[in-house]
């Protein structure tokens, strides 16, 4: 979830604990997204769950950035020149992504909050789908107009970007995030003061919000810090002191680990990504088990016999 510049660093060698750190977090990210996408894909019916489109989408900006970014970013300087264009357009447009379909994901709870009856009206498979075409194909355009002013200065590493339209991407970041943990808190406000509502029925409630509120909470403190800092480096490079460069690396670095655990917490708040998850270990264990008990019965039906008394009639 963050753009060229903010990609882009003077400094080409890494040391072990950068290397193991970026290969580590696309790894473990990349497993986890799979995860996410293999459930959605294989056992939602998004005809009867059509806001978990939203949720895939999440899962795919965030596997592209696992395996695209974190994965190949110690060998970015080795990266043909051509590479680098198509390789920072495709990083711009999965951050986007993940931002404002976790908006999408807010607009979605907050019409089913006001408009329950009328959700399935409102929102249905096919909208969420055309939405999600307009989000990929917009976010893409705009990334394609920035990219064709993107300057390599040598290598893929250090890159500036000649454009008035470079601004608006880290604005854009954090207002999709502020606009994100706005509509959550609208949200909560809304379903806490639902008079109608016995306490079960409220809890339940609560139950079934929690996955928004981790994921917005969540891409709130990991995210919008380093954007805000890289915002105030870009329009006064004087205020950076050595201490304000050393929380940047921080946060960027906590920007990273918030993207690897996307998935994680979508595993852990959603119930139905997390009871099948536990069904396929479930049955993973069992399938070894009785491979071992297969294997442990031949075996012992192929031993010959040790103690069996010698037949003198014969």
């Amino acid at each position: 979830m963050n753009s060229s510049n903010e990609t882009a660093v003077s400094i080409d060698d890494f040391t072990w604990f950068e290397f193991m750190f970026y290969e580590c977090a696309g790894v473990i990210g990349a497993i986890f997204n799979v995860i996410v996408l293999y459930i959605a894909l294989r056992y939602i019916n998004t005809e009867d769950k059509p806001r978990q489109i939203i949720v895939i989408n999440m899962a795919i900006a965030d596997f592209l950035m696992c395996i695209v970014y974190m994965v190949t970013r110690p060998y970015l300087t080795k990266f043909p020149i051509f590479l680098c264009r198509p390789y920072y357009i495709v990083i711009w447009t999965c951050q986007m992504s993940s931002c404002l379909n976790l908006v999408w994901l807010n607009v979605d709870k907050l019409i089913y909050i006001q408009f329950p009856l009328h959700y399935y009206q409102i929102v249905n498979r096919r909208r969420l789908l055309w939405l999600s075409m307009a989000t990929w194909g917009g976010l893409l355009s705009f990334n394609l107009a920035v990219g064709y002013f993107l300057n390599v200065n040598g290598s893929c590493i250090q890159v500036s970007v000649d454009s008035v339209l470079y601004v608006l991407s880290p604005i854009f970041y954090v207002v999709m995030i502020i606009v994100s943990f706005s509509l959550s808190a609208l949200i909560y406000c809304i379903a806490h003061n639902l008079a109608h509502m016995e306490e079960r029925q409220r809890s339940r409630l609560f139950h079934r919000l929690f996955f928004l509120f981790s994921s917005t909470l969540w891409t709130f403190f990991t995210s919008l810090p380093y954007r805000l800092m890289y915002i105030i480096l870009k329009h006064c490079p004087q205020c950076g002191s050595q201490a304000f460069y050393w929380c940047v690396t921080v946060f960027f670095r906590v920007l990273i680990v918030g993207i690897m655990m996307n998935p994680a917490i979508t595993i852990w708040t959603q119930r139905i990504y997390r009871l099948r998850l536990i069904r396929i270990f479930g049955k993973f264990r069992d399938n070894s088990s009785t491979e071992v008990l297969m294997v442990s019965n031949r075996r012992a039906s192929d031993r010959p016999p040790e103690h069996q008394p010698l037949r003198c009639d014969l």
